[in-house]
């Protein structure tokens, strides 16, 4: 505070002693001071290259993963994918988010991340890794082709409706929505560390 107050005083110093100089200098000098100020906001923006969006996925998944151990949704999951299946599906759910939201924040890699429309995304990224984890899931254990194939056979509209509300009561769109916000949080704290 004390600094751009003190920067502030220097800039309008200079400014008067400018204009009592000459005024052709005063144009010049408003002129360059107002391109400097344009520039170094510019540079302000965050830049996510390759390397930092998977380290900003990479980090909230795991923040994301420690909150759920903490909490009852990875006790939960495990209630309903008991004993071997449990493995594989967290496998192909965690891979799958990952892809979803490294796809999303490379779409953003020129400014920071929207707020809502990160959420909202995530939350949808989260059921929808979900669903591709209910049906790729059985392809880890023996004869899994055949069990996918047997999984995606709805013989009743109640077992479709089923198949599709799994990934709700498994709160893969929470783990999803949780990892958003904490993808925003990150992504908010290393902008301010970087300007």
């Amino acid at each position: 505070m004390r600094h751009s107050t003190l920067m502030a005083g220097v800039t309008t110093m200079l400014g008067d002693i400018a204009t009592a100089l000459h005024p052709l200098y005063t144009v010049r000098w408003l002129m360059s001071h107002e391109s400097q100020r344009r520039r170094a906001s510019e540079t302000i923006v965050f830049p996510l290259g390759p390397g930092k969006r998977l380290l900003l996925v990479a980090a909230s998944l795991l923040l994301t993963y420690g909150i759920a151990l903490v909490t009852f949704m990875v006790r939960w999951i495990r209630f309903w994918m008991r004993g071997e299946y449990f493995l594989p599906y967290l496998f192909v759910f965690v891979t799958t988010l990952t892809l979803l939201l490294f796809w999303w924040a490379s779409r953003r890699h020129h400014g920071p991340l929207p707020i809502l429309s990160t959420i909202m995304y995530s939350v949808v990224a989260g059921y929808v890794a979900g669903l591709i984890a209910m049906v790729l899931y059985p392809f880890f254990q023996s004869d899994g082709l055949q069990h996918m194939i047997e999984a995606l056979r709805f013989p009743t509209i109640e077992a479709a409706i089923a198949f599709f509300w799994f990934p709700i009561r498994l709160l893969t769109w929470l783990f999803g929505g949780i990892t958003g916000v904490t993808m925003l949080v990150l992504s908010r704290r290393w902008r301010r560390m970087t300007c």
